[in-house]
């Protein structure tokens, strides 16, 4: 019998990006183990919340992520600021077959900042959708060059087939398994 995975850290995840860019789908992906992508898309009003522990790879140890899926619609702007409060990571996600998704990606990261008054966060860039080949505008390149400015990693996910949706999150818990909230 293996023995349980030990907490040692529980950070606030952000989960951020534009409408429609497949937050929500991500975070139910890999809260449901791949077992479920909604089948219809239904805007996240204000916020949605779910806790996950990920265990760190060849560790005992684990990360539970009380994971902010943020709503990314205009009207839940002025809510921002309370949704993000204590955030100690972020996701910034965008649609690989919609260009001005990406290029929000840094408004929606300043404006995280600039709600916990953090200088910088730990955290990744997901580009999702990437199973739609033949529709994609931005470029792996592009995408991790806007990475390595954040000085974040890159991820190509499809919250669609279950490509990749865990490997975002596996990253950040083995960053926060060497400290008890940051890495």
């Amino acid at each position: 019998m293996e023995k349980p995975a030990k907490i040692v850290a529980r950070p606030k995840l952000a989960i951020i990006g534009d409408p429609a860019v497949g937050k929500t789908a991500l975070t139910q992906m890999f809260h449901s183990n791949g077992q479920r992508f909604p089948k219809a898309y239904n805007m996240t009003c204000g916020v949605d919340f779910c806790v996950k522990a990920v265990t760190v790879p060849g560790t005992t140890d684990a990360v539970e992520f009380h994971c902010f899926d943020v709503g990314g619609q205009d009207i839940f702007s002025e809510m921002f600021g309370s949704y993000c409060e204590g955030t100690k990571a972020v996701l910034l996600v965008y649609d690989v077959t919609r260009g001005h998704t990406f290029e929000a990606c840094g408004n929606w990261y300043s404006r995280l900042l600039e709600a916990t008054g953090a200088e910088g966060l730990p955290g990744a860039v997901v580009a999702n959708k990437v199973d739609l080949r033949e529709r994609i505008v931005i470029n792996r390149q592009v995408g991790q060059r806007m990475a390595a400015s954040m000085n974040m990693p890159y991820f190509e996910t499809s919250a669609l087939d279950g490509h990749a949706c865990d490997e975002p999150f596996v990253e950040l818990a083995k960053a926060f398994a060497g400290g008890a909230d940051q890495p």
